[in-house]
């Protein structure tokens, strides 16, 4: 498995599962749900061979409230270009990437027009590959493996939470939890590095690592505080560890003191906001995703150029606007 489907495989059932300028944040509070679509930029010429037919979304949980959004938002945009579209995926509450590869393959048999899912595991891969051999073009949502992928661009990310960041007043000592230190979480945290560098007020004073898993979070987000007494916020790229850090500010009674900035509005992120404890929550815009993704690989079916890889739209709600931004669309 990819570290971003690592990341997000585990992500996405807790905050989506499983993610500012003032420019920025003006510019990414739009409504998700309008102006979606096609992709601006091109690069990559695939073979023509006319408008995509049909389309098939596998999706990885067809009834967690945002892999909802996205499905509804692929199949609007399917009916609008006129493609006959199915979705499939597991039926129950859990990820099963076997059953999600054994849907791949049927409607590779199938002879669909465009596979798109969400590529749980590397075992994804030579499954999309030969669909691809078959002619079918692939789209792949927040990890790699599809003709097209769309998802977050963690450098750019890194730099919108000390966007965010710098606009407390004061002095922001940061301290960041991480899945690791290679990938796209090591991505994440150069950004954060190098955008707290350009600001007169953000410093990142430590950095742990959880490997993604929600079970070491209080631990480190307590070894972050004790080793680092001087952080005023903590931030992190994964929705897993938001309950350990919630648990460890209320627990040293840092509440007003020490705020977070969490990766999603699930899992007690909507919540910490609302208590204060988080400064603020990395959302996505999942309708645009959903409707770019269905557009990007019906464009390559009709042998236009597309993008190999289309950055999703991504913004920080804050207390101010969270509810707002949920209710658009963001998630």
């Amino acid at each position: 498995m990819s570290r971003r489907s690592r990341h997000l495989a585990h992500r996405l059932p807790l905050v989506i599962t499983a993610t500012l300028a003032v420019a920025a944040l003006a510019a990414c509070s739009a409504n998700p749900n309008e102006g979606s679509g096609s992709p601006t930029t091109s690069t990559n010429a695939s073979v023509a061979s006319g408008p995509l037919k049909s389309a098939v979304f596998v999706n990885p949980l067809p009834q967690y409230p945002a892999w909802r959004t996205i499905g509804d938002c692929i199949a609007s945009e399917a009916k609008a270009r006129g493609i006959d579209f199915t979705e499939t995926g597991p039926t129950g509450g859990t990820l099963d990437a076997t059953k999600m590869i054994q849907q791949i393959q049927q409607a590779t048999a199938n002879k669909k027009g465009a596979i798109i899912t969400f590529p749980a595991s590397d075992a994804f891969t030579p499954v999309l590959q030969q669909a691809q051999k078959a002619g079918i073009v692939t789209g792949t949502l927040y990890g790699d493996g599809g003709d097209v992928v769309v998802g977050p661009n963690y450098t750019e990310l890194g730099k919108m939470f000390v966007d965010a960041i710098a606009k407390r007043p004061g002095q922001q000592n940061l301290g960041l939890l991480a899945q690791s230190d290679t990938g796209q979480a090591k991505q994440w945290a150069d950004g954060v590095m190098t955008a707290a560098k350009a600001t007169s007020n953000v410093k990142v004073v430590g950095t742990v690592y959880t490997n993604d898993d929600a079970a070491k979070a209080l631990d480190q987000a307590n070894a972050l505080l004790t080793a680092h007494p001087e952080i005023n916020v903590m931030a992190s790229h994964m929705g897993s560890v938001t309950p350990g850090v919630v648990a460890a500010i209320k627990a040293r009674k840092l509440v007003g003191k020490v705020v977070f900035v969490a990766s999603g509005a699930d899992n007690g992120g909507k919540e910490a906001v609302a208590d204060g404890i988080a400064y603020g929550a990395w959302l996505q815009g999942l309708c645009d995703e959903g409707k770019t993704i269905l557009n990007a690989v019906a464009d390559k079916a009709e042998g236009k150029t597309v993008a190999s890889h289309i950055d999703a739209k991504e913004t920080i709600g804050t207390k101010d606007d969270l509810t707002t931004l949920l209710g658009q669309g963001w998630g």
